[in-house]
């Protein structure tokens, strides 16, 4: 009977091991505002609160005021708390932020690219909300793209679901974006006018590449970077920065 129960325990744990690693990674247990990195391409910069540097490794979890700073041609995909995702594009400078204090962003984007793939907000759940240096960006699930160029001027982009986009000006209104649409707003100025992304723009082809890419091939996710360095390009030209790269 010893035997038995031996080989039982045995046939239990391996089971219960088995379903473990079948499952997917809970983001759900993060620290809020927190994020932790699912993929990556090419070199990175990144800095905790207190200027630390950490490891840029597939599961580093990054803290709420971390600094992520890609180089050009590289890209970071990070899992945030609600299981959204952004995708940080070459030549970016991200700020983790939570969102439990300010303003109540989750992120900000000083300079640079990012795709979001957002979890939808039911019920009285808050929104997920983003800065940059000239506009405040809110959605409720969707999928889009922010870019900040060097003149902080910031361009939002729309594949899925309505982002609205305020700018930093007192007593200008916002704008609606809902699929296929754009805006940008210009330091001290309201958004100007949603437009359509499709006609007459010269980033056009880029914004199909990033529409492709928050498609992804994964259940709306961002397809397949590299998990890694080095190994060549990743999915839906996640490398690139959609236009021209941003230079510091």
């Amino acid at each position: 009977m010893t035997i038995v129960r031996q080989i039982c325990s045995a046939v239990i744990v391996l089971v219960a091991f088995c379903l473990a690693a079948g499952q997917e990674p809970q983001t759900a247990t993060l620290p809020v505002g927190s994020a932790i990195i699912a993929e990556f391409k090419g070199e990175a910069s990144l800095r905790s609160p207190q200027g630390d540097p950490l490891t840029l490794n597939v599961g580093t979890v990054l803290p709420a005021d971390s600094v992520i700073q890609t180089m050009k041609g590289s890209s970071i995909l990070l899992n945030l708390q609600d299981n959204s995702q952004v995708l940080i594009k070459g030549n970016s400078h991200v700020v983790l932020k939570s969102p439990i204090e300010g303003r109540g962003d989750y992120l900000e984007l000083l300079i640079g690219k990012i795709l979001a793939k957002i979890q939808k907000r039911l019920g009285n759940a808050p929104s997920f909300r983003m800065g940059t240096p000239t506009a405040v960006i809110t959605v409720r699930g969707t999928r889009f793209s922010v870019e900040v160029n060097k003149k902080h001027k910031t361009s939002v982009e729309v594949f899925e679901g309505v982002v609205e986009v305020a700018g930093l000006t007192q007593g200008a209104s916002p704008v609606l974006l809902r699929p296929g649409f754009q805006t940008g707003v210009d330091e001290n100025r309201a958004p100007e006018q949603p437009r359509s992304l499709v006609g007459g723009d010269d980033r056009n082809s880029n914004a199909a590449d990033d529409r492709n890419s928050s498609s992804g091939r994964q259940g709306g996710g961002f397809g397949s970077s590299q998990r890694g360095p080095g190994g060549g390009e990743d999915g839906g030209r996640q490398g690139q920065s959609g236009g021209s790269e941003h230079d510091h």
